[in-house]
């Protein structure tokens, strides 16, 4: 067994492990960062993410629901479309967490900002328009893209910036390293080493063979499929015992008003933002061909023609805030239900959507939704079950950073709630205890 020591080994190179590492290297301290994935080239192409996600995008629940997940440096940050989320209010009132001093800091660094007129593509225009010809709130997004550095007719932001103008945690990794962070990518975390309650370091298994990182300090940052794995098998039996994973569908229609290509704008730019309300977030999005093909098929045969006029087609997307279900097995596969709370959100997020595609110009007979996937698993070591408020489990020195800690459905992109995570633990705990 090779054997490496260190102040504090992260499992997990995503936005939560990524902003601990970042932080923590600036302060001088030594850093291993375990990454399950390989530190896959950015493509920027639509071939890019299927050797990104695990198992080229074909991981399921016990019940069908599709769930994405990146196994790469930079985790699922490398294939988000960059909307900036600000963190729950709920975090705060309800839990005593208050991550708005980080997320500020946050917002500096990375320049977080709206988009400006002149990258809001034609289809997005045209479906924010018809939101309010609606009375729908539908306003731009704040992003994780330097609109300075943005090409408007560049649509690959899910597939892999090729200008670096969207920041991933990637950026945090590669920032760590040049600070004297160690990388070992293709390194899964088996268990934490525990020695009279406290932390010892951890397990994992590389294609060189078994490799313990004894540390100081350790920070499982797995996400929230890989996270409870992991703390499972180190005897915290209470984590994934229920899970969110914000369900959403993306809703097609062909547009019939002068010629646009909605396929070659960027994603998500303008939506319904507050959720508060109805649990529902909608905003402008299409899949790629290979991807919108591969959901006809999942609907059925008789759909699969509807790809011929992807071109021609505007697409919304809504995702809800589902209930907590279903849970994480130690054997890595999981069980999430769809409750008939989060049908019914699901229905009228459909509605609503097939109503704004209507009053922009899309055919009726032409609208179609695709199945309902997932792509943010959360809540499986939530604050006050799992963790404490700082993130800490039963285990001394041991934490969570990732959508694990979430204790209630966010049905929000969590990516700035998360880098506020990382700067907290790493700033308030970690940099002054190791």
């Amino acid at each position: 067994m090779k054997t490496i020591e260190t102040d504090v080994v992260i499992a997990g190179s995503g936005p939560g492990g990524a902003t601990v590492a970042r932080e923590l290297s600036l302060a001088g301290k030594n850093v291993v960062i375990l990454e399950r994935g390989a530190h896959h080239k950015v493509r920027g192409n639509v071939a890019g993410p299927f050797s990104m996600v695990e198992k080229m995008g074909f991981t399921w629940s016990r019940e069908g629901l599709n769930m994405l997940r990146a196994l790469t440096t930079g985790g699922s940050s490398m294939l988000f479309c960059g909307a900036a989320i600000p963190a729950p209010t709920w975090l705060l009132e309800k839990y005593g967490v208050d991550l708005t001093p980080f997320m500020e800091e946050a917002e500096k660094e990375i320049r977080i900002a709206a988009f400006p007129d002149s990258h809001i593509g034609p289809g997005a225009r045209a479906l924010m328009a018809a939101a309010h010809a609606l009375d729908i709130p539908w306003e731009p997004m704040k992003k994780f893209i330097r609109h300075d550095l943005c090409d408007v007719s560049c649509p690959v932001c899910m597939y892999g910036c090729r200008k670096k103008a969207k920041w991933t945690a990637r950026d945090y990794v590669e920032e760590a390293v040049k600070n004297g962070a160690q990388l070992i990518n293709r390194a899964r975390v088996d268990k934490i080493m525990e020695k009279n309650g406290q932390a010892a370091g951890v397990l994992a298994q590389t294609p060189e063979g078994e490799l313990a990182v004894r540390a100081k300090a350790v920070v499982i940052a797995g996400g929230g499929l890989g996270t409870p794995v992991v703390l499972q098998r180190s005897g915290i039996e209470n984590a994934g015992q229920g899970l969110f994973a914000d369900p959403l569908v993306i809703t097609y229609g062909v547009y019939g008003g002068p010629e646009m290509d909605m396929r070659k704008e960027i994603p998500m730019c303008c939506g319904k933002l507050d959720n508060s309300h109805d649990g529902i977030i909608i905003g402008d999005l299409m899949d790629p061909l290979p991807t919108f093909l591969l959901q006809m098929m999942y609907k059925g045969i008789s759909h699969i023609p509807k790809s011929l006029s992807h071109s021609k087609m505007l697409g919304v997307m809504i995702k809800i805030r589902d209930e907590i279900s279903g849970r994480i097995y130690p054997d890595e596969t999981f069980s999430k239900p769809l409750t008939p709370a989060d049908q019914q959100k699901i229905d009228r997020g459909i509605q609503v959507s097939r109503k704004i595609l209507a009053q922009a110009g899309c055919k009726p007979e032409t609208i179609v939704s695709t199945p309902v996937r997932a792509a943010h698993p959360g809540g499986t070591a939530p604050i006050g079950q799992v963790v404490d408020r700082d993130l800490e489990t039963r285990i001394t020195n041991c934490f969570v950073c990732d959508a694990s800690v979430f204790p209630e459905p966010c049905g929000l992109p969590p990516v700035w709630s998360l880098i506020g995570f990382g700067k907290r633990l790493a700033q308030t705990r970690l940099i002054d205890a190791i």
